[in-house]
C-alpha cells in the first residue's frame, strides 16, 4: 500500500466571504467549494480518490511532496489541514482518507524519503 500526505489550503473563494475553497496545491485542478471552511475540507475528501483514480487511469501518476508543509509559504495566510491518502489494499478498519492533525513543528520537519517535488 502506498501512503501520501498532502497539504490542503482552505481559503475564502474569490472575493466572497460566504464561500470557501479547499485545494491541494500538489494536485492542480483539485478543488472543492462549500459554505464553510470545514465543509469545503470534507467535500475535498469526497472527491480526492476519484480525482487520483482519474489521473492514474490517464497514466499521469500521483505527484509527491518531498516535505509536508511544502506549500505553506506560497499560499500565505490561509487555514491549513493535511490529508493522508492510502492507495491499495487496506487492512480491516483502515481508512483510505484520513485527516491528520499532528504537532505543527513535527509536521514541518518530517521528510518523506521517497517523495519528489512536482
Amino acid at each position: 500500500m502506498r501512503e501520501f500526505i498532502f497539504d490542503v489550503a482552505i481559503r475564502p473563494a474569490g472575493s466572497s466571504r460566504q464561500r470557501w475553497e479547499a485545494l491541494v496545491p500538489a494536485l492542480p485542478g483539485l478543488t472543492a467549494e462549500a459554505s464553510t471552511d470545514m465543509k469545503a475540507f470534507e467535500r475535498l475528501q469526497d472527491v480526492i480518490i476519484p480525482f487520483l483514480a482519474q489521473r492514474l487511469a490517464k497514466g499521469e501518476g500521483v505527484p509527491l511532496q518531498s516535505r509536508v508543509g511544502h506549500y505553506m509559504s506560497r499560499y500565505g495566510l490561509v487555514f491549513w489541514q493535511f490529508l493522508c491518502i492510502r492507495l491499495g489494499p487496506l487492512r480491516s478498519g483502515q481508512l483510505a482518507i484520513e485527516p491528520i492533525f499532528p504537532d505543527i513543528d513535527e509536521l514541518l520537519t518530517r521528510l518523506d524519503g521517497n517523495g519528489v517535488d512536482e
